[in-house]
């Protein structure tokens, strides 16, 4: 059992529950999530997913870099573990950019029902592709792309873009050149508030050198 807070949609706490039954019964917890940029060359990496994570059947969609539920009784900074917990990487909740708190609410399967506060970042990593060691078997591998090519992507003017590929092998991480096409892409972020744009315009205003005000 692992139990999260639970909240009204006033995001009021009002107690504790386990994480599966939480979405069995469509009710209201908070998350953590990050986007990783690179600002020296103006990258983002998505994350693959290893499959048989989720109840449901859910295609091998390139994902936001790092997301997962607070534990509860945990305050928004912990979520930082997230990062060492997928990426391997030794970030402290300061080197993050808090960019917003998103309420959505979705029904991805009759027994898996999404009502969260997600709680959105920039991860700033200026590391190269194959210094990141994915250390969490829920993780199958990262893809990395230009930002430009990214919001591109995004906003639909493209159907594919360059990408390059980490993927966890029996032999250890392996890294392949490619394309990332845009039906890879998980459809409600791209079709209900257009999350993934949004990001990637927030990541691009950061390598601008914005701070202020930078919400997605």
């Amino acid at each position: 059992m692992k139990l999260i807070d639970i909240f009204d949609d006033r995001y009021e706490h009002v107690g504790t529950e386990d994480k599966k039954e939480a979405h069995r019964q469509g009710l209201w917890h908070r998350t953590f999530s990050a986007l990783a940029l690179n600002p020296t060359n103006r990258r983002v990496l998505l994350q693959k997913k290893t499959p048989g994570r989720y109840t449901f059947d859910r295609p091998d969609y390139a994902d936001i870099t790092v997301g997962g539920h607070y534990h509860a009784g945990e305050d928004i900074p912990e979520g930082v573990r997230e990062v060492h917990e997928e990426l391997g990487l030794p970030v402290t909740y300061t080197d993050l950019h808090p960019i917003g708190l998103r309420q959505t609410a979705v029904t991805l399967a009759p027994d898996y029902i999404e009502r969260e506060f997600q709680h959105w970042h920039l991860l700033p990593l200026d590391v190269d592709l194959d210094a990141i060691p994915l250390s969490d078997a829920e993780v199958s591998g990262l893809v990395d792309i230009d930002l430009d090519d990214a919001i591109t992507l995004a906003d639909g003017d493209a159907d594919a873009v360059p990408a390059r590929y980490a993927t966890r092998t029996e032999r250890g991480l392996t890294y392949t050149e490619g394309s990332l096409s845009r039906t890879e892409l998980v459809p409600n972020y791209l079709k209900l508030d257009q999350l993934y744009l949004r990001l990637f315009v927030a990541a691009h205003r950061y390598c601008g050198g914005e701070r202020a005000h930078l919400f997605w």
